[in-house]
C-alpha cells in the first residue's frame, strides 16, 4: 500500500491539516513506514529477499522514531485535543492502516519462513537417508553397524 492508497474518509481529511508537530510527525513518519514495509512485503513475495533485506536499515531507523514520536504524544496527550477530537480520529485511521500492511507483511514472512524450514527438513531428511550406516550380520549372528557413517545436521540462520 502506497502514500497515493492511503487516503483518509472525507470527513478526516481536514484533520490531517489541522495536526501540527509530534502530531504531524507521527502521520509523516506512519505513512513512511507503511510505504517501506509494503515494498519490503513485495520484494519477498518476488523472491527478492536480498533487496528487502537492504530496507532494514532504513526500516529500524523509522521505527526507532516512529517509537520515540509515540512516546512524546503520550507524555503530551493534550497535543491532540480531546479524546475524541477529529485529530485522533485521523491517527487511528493512519495507526490501522499501518496495522493493515504489518499483518499482509506477517503473513509474507511467515509464510516464506515455513517453505525454508520445510527445505531445510526435506534436505537433511535425504542427507540422513544416504549417510545411513549400512547394516550386516557380525560373526555372532548380531547386526554390525558400519563406524564410518557420521551424524550430520544442516541449518539456516538468516535474518530477514
Amino acid at each position: 500500500m502506497s502514500a497515493l492508497e492511503f487516503t483518509p474518509p472525507p470527513e478526516l481529511k481536514q484533520f490531517a491539516e489541522k495536526l501540527t508537530g509530534p502530531g504531524a510527525k507521527l502521520v509523516k513518519l506512519t505513512t513512511s513506514l507503511c510505504d517501506l514495509i509494503a515494498q519490503e512485503t513485495n520484494l519477498l513475495k518476488l523472491r527478492r529477499t536480498r533487496e528487502a533485506q537492504a530496507l532494514h536499515g532504513q526500516k529500524s531507523k523509522l521505527m526507532a522514531e516512529y517509537k520515540n514520536t509515540m512516546n512524546q504524544l503520550q507524555m503530551n496527550e493534550h497535543l491532540l485535543g480531546e479524546k475524541d477530537s477529529g485529530e485522533r480520529k485521523f491517527l487511528k485511521f493512519v495507526t490501522d492502516k499501518l496495522r493493515e500492511i504489518l499483518r499482509d507483511h506477517a503473513r509474507v514472512v511467515l509464510r516464506l519462513k515455513s517453505v525454508a524450514e520445510g527445505l531445510i527438513k526435506s534436505v537433511g531428511e535425504e542427507v540422513a537417508k544416504q549417510q545411513r550406516p549400512v547394516t550386516a550380520y557380525g560373526q555372532n549372528a548380531a547386526y554390525q553397524i558400519s563406524k564410518a557413517a557420521r551424524p550430520m545436521s544442516l541449518s539456516l540462520n538468516q535474518v530477514i
